[in-house]
């Protein structure tokens, strides 16, 4: 799991990895949260195959594989999803200032919320 709840910390990230679809990625998002000036507004979050629910939990404050007011389980309540190379995007908007949670799920047998995303978002 990699936790980027400040764009610096996202910056610094893109700059270590190697060329991957993942860099690509979040060097596309980093392009669109500051094009959209909602650098302090974003809260990012990489999702890999063996991170577990309460990782996510931890990490975020909620489970995307329940809804976050009544908690119903495996009854997605993302604002958008986007499929990408080996990835999928969720976005879950909060409040009416702007803020919004990104999580990039690996697109993964092992993953639970991988599995949720293609029977709900394909």
């Amino acid at each position: 799991m990699m936790n980027f709840p400040t764009i610096a910390g996202l910056e610094s990230a893109i700059e270590k990895l190697e060329l991957s679809n993942l860099r690509t990625l979040l060097a596309d998002r980093l392009a669109d949260t500051a094009r959209c000036e909602l650098q302090n507004l974003t809260h990012l979050l990489v999702i890999e195959a063996d991170d577990s629910e309460r990782q996510i939990v931890d990490a975020v404050g909620f489970s995307p594989l329940q809804t976050r007011i009544d908690a119903i389980r495996n009854q997605p309540d993302w604002d958008w999803i986007e499929r990408h190379d080996g990835w999928w995007e969720l976005l879950y908007t909060v409040g009416n200032d702007g803020f919004a949670y990104i999580l990039l799920v690996e697109d993964d047998d092992r993953s639970p919320l991988a599995l949720l995303c293609r029977r709900e978002g394909a």
